[in-house]
């Protein structure tokens, strides 16, 4: 049914895409590149820090030859709408969750396998393995874009619910919303949840209505999204990291010359690098502040929940036998399991 809900939002895209008319995508005056950066988020969220980032380098790096203008939040709500606003060449830039990204390029995926990374460091070094290289690649061929990089969006670091997670046991029947891509909804089926769709909309009034007890958001996100009005409990499970895309148009990329194209790529890298650290300081801050605060965080034995994952990478690796041999590769680049034996840990 087509309802008043539904007409606003047309409306508000129809005039937010007038606006991008009026001013082209992308548009050159005076040997000057003006490009625009959108991002489905609010202001607070890690994806305004790499669109402020990635205009700063951008502006300082190209002297001014490149200026970048940034979208919050303010154009689509939808991912997928967003993606055809890049194709387009209305948007020059933007990010997209690899989970959303699925239903374009499902091995994807991969990369949101339950405890496939161990750390930030490891997760930093494996992003820019051949591994994932080849997967944006296939990604790129998948969607018609240029991807860019990946960068963490903090997802899948924490469950947040209305009632205290002490261990696997607490998870069995509790009511959670999380995305509804299938490989998401086996993790959390074999962790005991009762994956229960949500719109993310509704997500606030489903957590304070009963709807759901928990989402998997994370502990700074939560927060950003006012979620942690009516979540105050903490499960730090570590038990997923997700992505976000970062894409630029191809009728961007081909006005830009090689030398521009190369800086491109430079300052999308460290934005990204600059986003994933700040990502993972937040997050702990948040911590900190909850329990100082006096809700409550737990920390779960994680044993319990990578047994259970068992099931879900022997159901994925029989249907994608290529993503063993990625595990391996991605495994071999963890820091920590890697160190030379004269070094003692401590």
């Amino acid at each position: 049914m087509y309802t008043v809900k539904h007409f606003r939002k047309s409306m508000c895209t129809l005039v937010a895409l007038s606006m991008l008319a009026l001013t082209g995508a992308p548009s050159t005056e005076a040997g000057t590149v003006k490009m625009k950066f959108s991002h489905q988020n609010n202001v607070y969220d890690a994806d305004q820090l790499l669109a402020e980032t990635f205009k700063q380098l951008m502006e300082e790096k190209t002297n001014g030859g490149i200026k970048v203008a940034i979208y919050p939040g303010t154009l689509t709500t939808s991912e997928e709408e967003a993606m055809e606003f890049v194709k387009s060449g209305t948007v020059d830039v933007d990010t997209n969750s690899a989970g959303h990204l699925a239903g374009f390029y499902e091995d994807i995926q991969f990369l949101q396998l339950p405890y496939l990374f161990k750390s930030p460091a490891h997760y930093n070094v494996a992003r820019q393995s051949g591994v994932v290289k080849d997967i944006l690649a296939e990604l790129e061929k998948a969607t018609g874009l240029i991807a860019l990089g990946i960068y963490s969006d903090c997802n899948g670091f924490a469950i947040a619910s209305t009632k205290p997670i002490n261990s696997i046991e607490d998870a069995k029947g509790t009511k959670l919303r999380c995305m509804q891509n299938p490989l998401f909804v086996d993790i959390y089926s074999q962790f005991g949840f009762t994956v229960t769709p949500t719109d993310w909309g509704e997500l606030y009034t489903s957590l304070q209505t009963g709807l759901v007890d928990a989402d998997d958001l994370g502990v700074y996100c939560n927060n950003i999204f006012k979620m942690s009005e009516v979540v105050k409990n903490y499960a730090i499970l570590r038990q997923m990291w997700t992505q976000k895309v970062v894409f630029i148009s191809p009728k961007t990329w081909v006005k830009l010359s090689a030398d521009e194209q190369e800086i491109v790529r430079s300052v999308a890298n460290e934005a990204i690098e600059l986003t994933d650290a700040w990502q993972y300081a937040r997050e702990q801050e948040m911590i900190e502040k909850v329990i100082a605060e006096g809700g409550n965080v737990t920390y779960p034995d994680t044993a319990p929940f990578k047994e259970a994952s068992v099931k879900v990478y022997d159901k994925w690796f029989a249907k994608n036998p290529h993503w063993k041999s990625w595990y391996d590769q991605i495994q071999y680049l963890d820091p920590d399991a890697r160190m030379p034996k004269a070094y003692n840990k401590k």
